[in-house]
């Protein structure tokens, strides 16, 4: 790389979304040179790699809804009809919830809203989910450990049969491909951003400038390989997007959370292949994307692995950070065993004789409402805060970001609905809120 060169668009970031987005800015502005950055030696390789990659469109907010009903469909489109295998397995996601919860109304709303949007969901009351999961634990009478972790009895399910999981790195690579199919500029990874180029609007070569009185733009990036001048740069950098906007000035609106994983195999445990094998919840006989009643822990199905992948949405007690830093790339061993163990034992027993054999961690974007945030001011497209939806969300916030780039007052999403197209942004933001956030 030269010291100071000159593209035409510059995506910053080569997450999922960073190459969704590249691969949509691509595919309709033929003419544009791109060119795709990101700080690792590979795409993929931050938080995207850290995910559960997981899919739904259980969402309660009808704007989260059609932008992972839509992203969801894409995905199983590129496996069945494309032909590119991202290993997606529609095992379903399973909510298991206490009466009380089932019944409380913004449930009840969330039921309603998925109706009336064409989500499609099941309920499974208590005796079915015994029948179907014969490890899982729904009585806790007498249970002194139960009581005394406020964990709630199980009494319904709640399923979605179009969520799945998928291997978030394939993924990636399918975005990439036929980006680099396409692009006349080849992506470069170990390439670190420093800083966005903020100048004038007209340049006057006045010592001291941009002044408060002058029109601004963003118009390249510096990096530790040099300058690169672009007329739009785009901003797919998730949790650390703090970093490049504060020091022009330019609010995100998003903060991070530090997510771990652990995993354990069940090759010799009959409990755990039990649970693993759960029969009619799908096609594949496993068992879905579960979600337990108390606490945020969760675990998802992993059946080459012969396993699972056990997380926690924990909130209240969990820091957010302003940016997020190596610290928030290292597992808590500790975590696992004295608050995710305790739990995940007591509803499912069979997990009481296993430890994890692997874990790592990764960082969730949050925006206030657990809404994307798509918006292009001053020469700067941000694509983030997709609050830990970024894999069931990226096709959609890609089409989004190329339609604001191209100045399309509408985007057409995979299957044909349509959304204005600056529903995502912070000025004209026309978004209804998320309650149901893992």
């Amino acid at each position: 790389m030269s010291e100071s060169e000159t593209i035409d668009i510059v995506v910053v970031g080569a997450g999922i979304i960073g190459v969704a987005t590249a691969y949509y800015l691509q595919k309709n502005n033929p003419d544009k040179r791109i060119l795709l950055l990101d700080r690792y030696l590979a795409a993929g390789q931050a938080n995207t790699a850290m995910s559960a990659a997981a899919v739904r469109n259980m969402f309660a907010s009808s704007t989260n809804q059609l932008l992972t009903d839509s992203t969801v469909k894409f995905i199983e489109h590129v496996q069945e009809e494309l032909g590119f295998e991202l290993l997606f397995e529609k095992c379903g996601y399973l909510w298991l919830l206490s009466e009380f919860q089932f019944n409380n109304e913004s449930v009840q709303m969330w039921m309603k809203r998925m109706e009336k949007s064409g989500i499609h969901y099941k309920v499974y009351n208590k005796q079915q989910l015994k029948e179907m999961m014969p490890g899982l634990n729904v009585d806790f009478t007498g249970s002194e450990e139960a009581e005394l972790m406020n964990l709630k009895e199980v009494d319904y399910g709640l399923f979605g049969g179009d969520c799945g999981v998928l291997d978030p790195t394939r993924y990636v690579e399918f975005y990439l491909d036929e980006f680099k199919k396409m692009s006349s500029v080849k992506p470069r990874f170990g390439v670190n951003v420093k800083s966005l180029i903020l100048e004038a609007n007209p340049k006057l070569d006045l010592p001291g400038e941009p002044f408060v009185w002058q029109d601004k733009n963003v118009t390249g990036v510096k990096t530790d390989k040099g300058e690169i001048r672009a007329e739009c740069v785009v901003l797919a950098t998730g949790a650390w997007a703090n970093e490049l906007l504060d020091p022009i000035g330019m609010d995100s609106k998003t903060k991070c959370k530090k997510r771990q994983l652990f995993v354990v195999h069940g090759e010799d445990n009959e409990g755990l292949k039990e649970i693993l094998n759960a029969k009619g919840f799908n096609e594949l006989g496993m068992c879905p994307f579960v979600i337990l009643p108390s606490a945020g822990v969760y675990f998802r199905p992993q059946k080459q692995e012969h396993g699972f992948w056990i997380g926690c949405g924990d909130k209240l007690g969990r820091a957010y950070k302003y940016v997020q830093t190596d610290e928030d790339l290292i597992p808590e061993s500790a975590y696992y065993e004295n608050s995710m163990f305790p739990v995940l034992s007591t509803y499912f027993p069979a997990f009481a004789s296993t430890r994890p054999i692997n874990s790592w961690a990764g960082g969730y974007c949050y925006s206030p409402d657990a809404i994307p945030l798509v918006y292009y001011d001053c020469g700067v497209l941000v694509v983030n805060g997709a609050s830990g939806s970024g894999i069931m969300k990226a096709d959609a916030m890609g089409r989004i970001a190329d339609a604001l780039y191209r100045g399309e007052p509408e985007t057409e999403l995979f299957g044909g609905k349509k959304i204005p197209s600056e529903t995502l942004t912070i000025k004209k933001r026309n978004v209804e809120v998320e309650s149901v956030v893992i």
